[in-house]
């Protein structure tokens, strides 16, 4: 009989992040399915109740347990309908704005999130739970730079390693992005607002807005990453 690794008949899941800096902006540039937060200032973005006003046929439910997209209950999505109003009563659908899907906290009070930086602290840990689930061998969290410095391969190889199974696809290669340049009031902002405890758990920490520089890098933590290689422009 053949000795299967450990692994080979579990889930590894593997949880990719962005640094709180870079992905709130990205959002904010590019808010599909948020219309309350579409065309305004990072000031209005970062700090407006992660929700909108129901409209449309949400109107007409009067039940939590009423079944809506993608899976989710009444008081779990804002709306519940993938499209509550007609398509011809927007002029344009930028953005996916026809289509709202703001996702509640999930503890059946049906009540928004303070803000997308508290629900952002929120899906971390709810990616972080998946560990624990049913045959879920373990949970890795991937920082999105250190894919972009370093390409896929080194993960793939650490994957097959563990596991037994070859990939079969093809390696990413490095890719060299533009970088935002953002505002220092931005920066600050995020810095005193986000959860840094929560972020710690993905490897991310307090940026020094002082010392911005893609040069420095520091080492990452993810399981599958080695000490020696680099991840993203912040210092612990």
């Amino acid at each position: 009989m053949t000795k299967m690794h450990p692994l080979t008949r579990e889930t590894l899941v593997i949880a990719q992040f962005r640094n709180p800096y870079d992905w709130l902006e990205a959002m904010r540039d590019r808010p599909h399915h948020s219309p309350n937060h579409l065309d305004v200032g990072w000031q209005q973005f970062l700090s407006t109740p992660w929700t909108m006003d129901r409209i449309g046929s949400d109107l007409n439910i009067t039940s939590n347990d009423t079944e809506c997209q993608h899976g989710f209950k009444f008081n779990q999505i804002n709306s519940c309908a993938k499209a509550p109003l007609p398509r011809e009563s927007y002029e344009n659908i930028h953005m996916s704005r026809h289509q709202p899907f703001y996702e509640l906290k999930q503890d059946g009070s049906g009540e928004p999130f303070e803000s997308i930086i508290e629900m952002r602290a929120a899906k971390i840990n709810n990616f972080l739970e998946t560990k624990s689930y049913p045959h879920v061998a373990d949970t890795w969290p991937v920082h999105y730079e250190y894919l972009l410095a370093k390409g896929t391969k080194a993960m793939l190889d650490r994957i097959s390693d563990l596991t037994g199974v070859a990939y079969k696809c093809d390696p990413f290669p490095v890719q060299h992005r533009r970088k935002r340049e953002l505002p220092q009031e931005y920066l600050d902002y995020v810095t005193k607002h986000v959860d840094w405890e929560t972020e710690k758990l993905v490897g991310y920490h307090r940026r020094d807005s002082q010392e911005i520089d893609d040069q420095r890098l520091v080492p990452a933590n993810a399981l599958f990453m080695s000490k020696s290689d680099i991840t993203w422009n912040v210092k612990s």
